[in-house]
């Protein structure tokens, strides 16, 4: 997969979870749309805006995966059965701040994702355990405060960073290259952090 940092991932404004990828020249990269009343996470990528041309398919593995198992690791491959990777949560770690890490093909270990600041996701989780105001002061905190995460390969040197930007009406989020002119690795990458920020969405 062939495209220029930065990268913007938005989410449609909509009920359904559906978002679009462009790189620095605003060509369209990708659009990922999550299946909808599945019993396991399922999310399926294409190439083109009429969503006619899928490339990839990513899905949790396990019965009830991804709905109830923090741990569920989440396969991606391409439109012909082949393995690109996977995307696998530490457990439990990940309820005060994400970690994970993404496999290649064989589950070998690429790369490790982690939350920049984790102490947000704890402020966030008490601000919105007070009753009815807490719920209109989280979506502050939301708009004014937002996270980022970084990727390390495995010798621990930073390699990319996602962003979560302010939006009100849509959620947006910008990868950044750390290493500019490093294309290893990038179709795995790329769907990698389209799962993160499925997963993360939501906070902050």
């Amino acid at each position: 997969m062939s495209f220029q940092f930065p990268l913007t991932l938005t989410f449609k404004f909509s009920l359904l979870t559906e978002l679009r990828v462009t790189d620095a020249s605003g060509a369209l990269v990708a659009v990922v749309k999550e299946k909808t009343f599945s019993v396991r996470d399922e999310v399926r990528v294409f190439a083109d805006e009429a969503r006619t041309q899928q490339t990839h398919g990513i899905r949790a593995e396990g019965f009830l995966a991804g709905a109830l198992d923090w741990k569920a690791r989440r396969l991606i491959r391409r439109v012909d059965g082949t393995p690109v990777g996977a995307l696998q949560a530490q457990g439990m770690r990940t309820l005060w701040g994400a970690v994970y890490e993404l496999l290649g093909p064989e589950g070998d270990l690429r790369f490790t994702i982690r939350d920049d600041h984790p102490w947000l996701n704890v402020v966030e989780g008490l601000i919105g355990a007070i009753p009815f105001i807490g719920d209109l002061i989280a979506m502050g905190f939301d708009y004014l405060v937002n996270p980022t995460y970084t990727m390390t390969d495995t010798s621990g040197q930073p390699r990319y960073r996602v962003h979560k930007k302010r939006s009100l009406f849509s959620r947006r989020f910008t990868v950044d290259t750390l290493r500019p002119g490093d294309t290893q690795d990038s179709e795995l990458v790329l769907l990698g952090l389209v799962q993160l920020v499925l997963r993360e969405r939501e906070r902050g």
